[in-house]
């Protein structure tokens, strides 16, 4: 998809690319050989070299960039191929070619642009849990006129549905989706796949947020807790369209990053979605905290995911409000909160801390 900039972004990369050029054009314009440490210095950049393994990194601000030595390939960004000539080791210098830090200069400066533009959450995914042939967890009591029987998927519909028709009516321009509208039954991999596979343009995010109500043996526990992957599980991150090219070795420095910026987001998102229950239902239910596990919606969405437990259909007094709208709303209101205050942190002050 198209990136649309700003008239002052479009300026701000017309500018900086000026000056990119300028830097380049000042050390001469022949194609010939420069000492990669000379050049990282004007860059105000750092530089790693493993002559082991032949690899290494330029590391400008959080501007990274991953090359190996006799490979004409650099890895830049979130694993974007840059095609120029090979840096050499030459045992007492790595040495780099002028294409190469034209090359270089020019993605440096585009960066540079991105941060002057505006970062967003493009896209939200709403994930009520369950569905159709799939109850999930089963809360029953009493008998007769009396009997009240709660399902885990019609709970967390009501609520799934409630978080995103306010969301569509906050933000028209965002891609508001839902794994679920009614009383049907996507796969655990459809509903990952669905996010996945949203296309998002330069400075634009998207985040999972998958709804649950609890079960227990234990009958007298209740209350609302939100998980987010456990920041020691390892996976790949990597969109493989966006990393052709990239060096086997370099692939786990790139993915290793990603992992750690999704855990920090999702932690975040966790955090205000979690306030937000508190602040809605608090008085009336348990704040069981934030956890981590390996839930499978949130070790495959290669994106910030959380999975929210909004009680215990187990628990009678719970089950009972889990059945009551008003009080759903309130868990509705609570979600809405954390996901509002997590896009404005994204947008504003991460936008801003980056420029």
């Amino acid at each position: 998809m198209t990136t649309r900039r700003s008239p002052l972004a479009s300026l701000l990369l017309a500018l900086v690319a000026t000056v990119a050029a300028a830097a380049v054009g000042a050390q001469g314009s022949g194609d010939q050989w420069l000492d990669l440490m000379e050049v990282a210095a004007r860059w105000k950049a750092n530089v790693s070299y493993d002559p082991l393994t032949g690899t290494g990194h330029v590391l400008r601000g959080s501007d990274l960039v991953r090359f190996k030595v006799d490979y004409p390939v650099f890895s830049v960004g979130q694993g974007t191929a840059l095609r120029a000539t090979a840096i050499k080791d030459a045992g007492t210098r790595l040495g780099i070619r002028t294409d190469a830090v034209h090359a270089i200069e020019a993605w440096f400066a585009e960066r540079d642009a991105e941060r002057a533009s505006h970062f967003s959450v493009a896209a939200i995914l709403i994930d009520p849990g369950h569905g159709g042939k799939d109850p999930g967890a089963i809360g029953e009591f009493g008998s007769g006129k009396d009997r009240l029987r709660v399902a885990e998927k019609d709970v967390v519909l009501a609520i799934g549905r409630e978080v995103y028709d306010r969301l569509v009516e906050r933000w028209p321009d965002k891609r508001i989706l839902i794994s679920r509208g009614g009383d049907t039954f996507p796969t655990l991999d459809e509903r990952v796949e669905m996010a996945n596979d949203v296309q998002l343009g330069i400075n634009e995010a998207i985040i999972y947020v998958s709804i649950h109500a609890n079960a227990s043996f234990n009958k007298s526990a209740s209350g609302f807790e939100v998980w987010y992957l456990n920041p020691e599980y390892r996976r790949s991150v990597v969109d493989p369209k966006k990393a052709e090219g990239v060096d086997e070795h370099v692939l786990p420095i790139l993915n290793a990053m990603l992992e750690e910026e999704y855990t920090t987001e999702s932690v975040f998102l966790a955090k205000g979605i979690l306030g937000g229950l508190d602040g809605g239902v608090g008085d009336v239910s348990v704040n069981r905290g934030l956890r981590a596990e390996e839930w499978f919606v949130v070790r495959n969405a290669k994106m910030p995911s959380v999975l929210v437990e909004v009680g215990f259909v187990t628990n009678e007094d719970e089950a009972k409000r889990l059945s009551d709208p008003d009080h759903l709303r309130k868990l509705g209101d609570g979600i809405y909160n954390g996901i509002v205050e997590f896009v404005d942190y994204f947008e504003h002050r991460k936008g801003s801390s980056a420029q």
